[in-house]
């Protein structure tokens, strides 16, 4: 499952994966692996989730911590 995950985000290795992941969590998030486009809070209103975010280019959503689940799945 992990080589799923790192080239479903057209990433080299587990660690780029890592660093995408944690400046999520930093809420200082890179550009979108996929198109390149800005990220944003999927939740903005009610409740912001620095796990849920999604591409205002794309669309793509990208949930860090199923990510993270799949990323250690052997």
């Amino acid at each position: 499952m992990e080589k799923d995950v790192i080239t479903r985000l057209n990433m080299r290795d587990r660690e780029e994966v890592v660093k995408f992941l944690k400046s999520l969590w930093n809420e200082t998030p890179q550009p979108c692996p996929l198109c390149g486009g800005a990220l944003d809070f999927l939740h903005k209103k009610a409740k912001k989730s620095n796990s849920d975010w999604i591409c205002t280019a794309c669309g793509e959503r990208f949930d860090a911590i199923k990510l993270l689940c799949r990323l250690n799945e052997r």
